[in-house]
């Protein structure tokens, strides 16, 4: 009785202590596990977001005698492409579908840093840093590839 007064009285005055058996008991618990949730991909492309962004920065990289690719090919459908560029990019026509001949997705630095991630548009060397400037993919909805252009 006179411990847990005691105990008490420390804890008021904020000298309190937690002995090894409070410390090992809250160590002892048992860490929650994190909610596996679905992909909710829609659509199909022949690339995932990370090899779409390892091409981005493919592009971007500087080399000492060879000029690099500025064009990616991609097969995609539809409903991937809205997914993908819809809410992050200024496409043209605003209205469109399977039938629709071309549509064309611009993506500003900003624009594709949101999508891709900001470290795969930018890559250089310790003497320079190159960073995506802008980038356009145009989609042809009826045979489902898009090709996408990047400028530093």
């Amino acid at each position: 009785m006179a411990d847990t007064t005691e105990k008490r009285k420390r804890e008021e005055d904020g000298d309190y202590q937690p002995g090894p058996d409070a410390a090992s008991a809250a160590a002892k618990k048992p860490r929650a596990k994190k909610l596996v949730v679905p992909s909710t991909s829609v659509g199909s492309c022949s690339l995932n977001k990370k090899d779409f962004g390892d091409r981005i920065k493919d592009a971007l990289r500087l080399e000492k005698y060879a000029i690099q690719r500025m064009r990616i090919d991609v097969a995609m459908d539809v409903a991937f492409f809205r997914s993908f560029f819809g809410g992050n990019a200024t496409i043209t026509p605003p209205e469109y579908d399977q039938n629709t001949a071309v549509v064309v997705a611009e993506l500003n630095s900003a624009q594709a840093g949101i999508v891709f991630g900001v470290s795969k548009i930018k890559n250089g060397n310790r003497y320079s840093t190159y960073h995506l400037h802008s980038m356009m993919v145009v989609f042809y909805p009826p045979t489902g590839k898009a090709s996408c252009w990047v400028t530093i």
